[in-house]
């Protein structure tokens, strides 16, 4: 009757046991360990250029691209926002360069003028800069590389952790489901030995 009761109990330490050191494999060993006939090596340290080579690519195609980031920039509010910026910039810059010596009149006249030049060409201006600095950034940087390379600078101790920290819950239930399902597997061996 112990026996009955020991093979789901010693199957369920398997499982679990399987799943913590399969968890455990992927982040360890950082060094490939040469054993005879193959090679042991963690899943992340190995794959990791592969990993943030995808994972670069999936922020820029699939979460965030330039013109994405574009597509934000470009829009009325923002256009307003920036229009006001530079009109506040210009502004206090003309009241530093003009001289003193100039009627505080015809300085406010001059300031005026320039403030709704820039009111009415702002618009056209933002479009010409938001256009070419598009052009340029997208020919210049992308967003995958910078992600990749990011991805690629962190400690694989760092790595780890961030991964942990996200998942540590399902991690820890994938251990758990190791041990049930190798509990389960163990009555069933118990089914199959009665029988037999």
């Amino acid at each position: 009757m112990l026996k009955y009761i020991v093979l789901p109990l010693i199957s369920a330490l398997i499982g679990y046991i399987t799943n913590v050191v399969a968890i455990k494999m992927l982040f360890w060993p950082r060094r490939p360990i040469n054993l005879l006939v193959f090679q042991l090596h963690g899943l992340l340290p190995k794959r990791r250029g592969e990993l943030a080579n995808s994972l670069g690519k999936l922020v820029e195609e699939q979460l965030l691209s330039l013109d994405d980031l574009f597509a934000r920039i470009n829009t009325p509010e923002a256009k307003e926002i920036i229009s006001r910026q530079i009109i506040m910039a210009v502004r206090d810059r003309l009241g530093e360069i003009i001289p003193r010596m100039v009627p505080a009149k015809v300085t406010q006249v001059i300031i005026d003028s320039v403030e709704k030049l820039i009111h009415q060409e702002a618009e056209h201006i933002i479009r010409q800069v938001i256009d070419s600095g598009q052009e340029y950034l997208s020919k210049e940087f992308q967003i995958s590389k910078i992600v990749e390379d990011k991805v690629n600078a962190f400690d694989l101790d760092q790595l780890e952790e961030m991964i942990r920290g996200i998942s540590s819950s399902e991690l820890r239930a994938i251990e758990i489901l190791g041990g049930v399902l190798g509990f389960i597997i163990g009555i069933i061996q118990d089914g199959i030995l009665l029988l037999l």
